[in-house]
């Protein structure tokens, strides 16, 4: 709970009076307005979907998608948006040390549970999940909203 629903709400707390713009009437109210400072948090889709014995980490993840509502429409009047990329399984090129010691690349270490599992039919990159959040950095109209980035999985169970 710390980690997962704890930090992201100070850490939060604490950048906010640097993001609060100084006069938002002009910045969102212009044909030609910027996205304007946005908070995103990086949830899970485990507040979804569980996997047995998943209570403590799916219940910190499904709060961190309430702190987000909360925040985005409190934060609303300052012109500061609130949104949550919750990223599915990720696969990193060092993620194992057999992976490593062997030099494998990403693509290599997608294993047929990767393709099952997946309506994608393979395991996510990480930059799936900075696709995501550069979308919602610069998507202006966009706030209180979780985007699920886990290549259709939450569906297929």
């Amino acid at each position: 709970m710390e980690t997962n629903l704890t930090a992201p709400f100070a850490v939060s707390q604490a950048c906010l009076p640097y993001m609060k713009l100084e006069d938002k009437n002009d910045s969102h109210h212009a044909d030609n307005s910027h996205a304007g400072p946005c908070v995103i948090h990086v949830g899970s889709f485990r507040a979804e979907m569980s996997d047995p014995n998943q209570e403590g980490y799916a219940s910190s993840k499904s709060g961190l998608i309430g702190l987000m509502h909360s925040m985005a429409i409190s934060l609303g009047p300052w012109g500061i948006r609130c949104n949550l990329v919750a990223p599915g399984r990720i696969k990193v090129a060092h993620e194992c040390k057999e992976g490593d010691e062997k030099g494998l690349e990403w693509a290599h270490q997608n294993e047929d549970k990767d393709v099952d599992d997946h309506a994608t039919n393979r395991a996510g990159r990480p930059k799936d999940i900075a696709d995501a959040v550069e979308y919602l950095v610069n998507a202006g109209f966009v706030t209180g909203q979780a985007i699920t980035v886990d290549g259709g999985a939450v569906r297929m169970k």
